[in-house]
């Protein structure tokens, strides 16, 4: 396996290299049991789960992994069984979505789209010329949305056509800085476009003058104060940019889409939050914090909506949550250092994360609670929560992986094939 020494790509390279050997020598073992369509056997798996979700109309759950693996989860009181779909192009998928009752759209690590039929897996489109993998996918009934490394962003409106679409103005709001004494202020974005940019500051209540007073730095997204300025009132700032880092615009890996009420929702690298009302034609910075020194960005990981209420979550256990649709965020305590791969929201609210080293957990309060790791026999990361129809949890992950959670009961359950 290639894997691109870009810094998007290292959470998908990583978790791919791991699985490997595994994977492949226990798939090997499968005899051809069953129909013409999956192969059976009756022992346990130890298959890498990249995604998964839940198809009603098969009351199954889908899941995708490394080497062409897909297969269909049957949860049982006793374990979880999983009988694998044949015929199966030999790619790594990375990302799987549900669009109907029995079907899904599955993403692969060198940016081809496939579709579950609800029988067998077939391309529908490459959208990656430079093969980038594709690491999210949503859908709301109207549209289907695909995101992945190095700015690809793809939609549908009849799930048949895909039109890629290319961010290269974003709107940052008008925006208070916190402070006004000398220092580098940075954005936390780069490439401004000083046609829009409007900053508005005063010393000595006279109007601060550029050059003298502060130097606009746009491509490298800071303004550096050379004086003390006045706090009353605080300078602002608002602008239009191009995301990315300096010099590379719209090369940003989109790992998180959400669609709630004809907003979409993008998250990812640098920890860019963007919003758009029309369709992906105008786009909106949210989450902006203005810092006097080089900022250190989240790197969002995994999102999940329900309604007005979202979450996003990323490396180094960062996490917030947004109760307006994704207009503001707050920040919530973190469970640990790990990375956290994947969050869903419980139907009474409760947000279950896993990620990193066997973590999971759920939040009460104001503090997770962690599953006991030792006692689970966790030695491998956890990354995609599926809600089933009676409210549980089935979380899946390296390894064969398998949890079960039952409003506070978190148990292991073998994953058998």
């Amino acid at each position: 396996m290639i894997c691109k020494s870009k810094f998007a790509q290292i959470f998908t390279c990583v978790i791919l290299s791991f699985t490997g050997a595994n994977t492949l020598a226990q798939d090997s073992a499968s005899d051809g049991a069953g129909s013409t369509n999956v192969v059976t056997a009756p022992s346990t798996t130890f298959i890498d789960v990249m995604d998964a979700d839940y198809l009603s109309g098969m009351e199954r759950i889908l899941v995708a992994g490394q080497h062409g693996t897909v297969g269909l989860v049957e949860l049982t009181d006793n374990a979880a069984l999983l009988t694998l779909v044949e015929n199966v192009p030999n790619v790594d998928f990375t990302s799987l979505h549900a669009i109907s009752d029995q079907e899904a759209l599955l993403g692969s690590s060198t940016g081809m789209l496939y579709k579950f039929d609800g029988e067998n897996v077939s391309e529908i489109a490459q959208l990656s010329e430079y093969e980038e993998p594709i690491l999210d996918i949503a859908s709301d009934g109207n549209s289907i949305w695909v995101v992945g490394g190095r700015g690809l962003i793809y939609r549908s409106t009849d799930m048949a056509n895909y039109e890629e679409v290319v961010i290269d103005e974003v709107t940052l709001p008008l925006i208070e800085f916190p402070g006004s004494f000398p220092a580098d202020w940075y954005l936390g974005v780069s490439n401004l476009d000083t046609d829009t940019l409007k900053f508005t500051a005063s010393v000595g209540s006279q109007p601060a003058v550029e050059e003298e007073d502060y130097i606009l730095y746009p491509d490298e997204g800071f303004i550096q104060f050379q004086k003390e300025l006045d706090m009353e009132p605080a300078p602002t700032v608002a602008t239009k940019f191009a995301p990315g880092p300096p010099f590379r615009k719209g090369d940003v890996s989109w790992n998180v889409v959400m669609l709630n009420q004809g907003r979409v929702t993008l998250a990812g690298e640098f920890g860019m939050i963007l919003q758009s009302d029309d369709g992906g034609e105008t786009w909106v910075r949210r989450d902006t914090e203005i810092v006097p020194r080089e900022p250190e960005p989240a790197y969002w990981m995994a999102g999940y909506q329900r309604g007005n209420e979202a979450w996003l979550t990323g490396a180094a256990g960062v996490n917030q949550k947004s109760l307006d649709n994704g207009e503001t965020w707050e920040d919530n305590p973190k469970p640990g250092r790990e990375g956290i791969f994947g969050v869903i929201l419980t139907q009474d609210g409760t947000p279950v994360i896993s990620g990193a080293v066997g973590l999971i957990g759920t939040l009460n309060g104001d503090e997770w609670t962690l599953a006991d790791r030792t006692e689970l026999k966790l030695l491998s990361w956890i990354k995609t929560p599926v809600e089933l129809p009676n409210g549980k949890l089935l979380v899946l992950g390296g390894r064969g992986t398998a949890i079960l959670v039952d409003n506070e009961s978190v148990s292991r359950v073998p994953l058998l094939k």
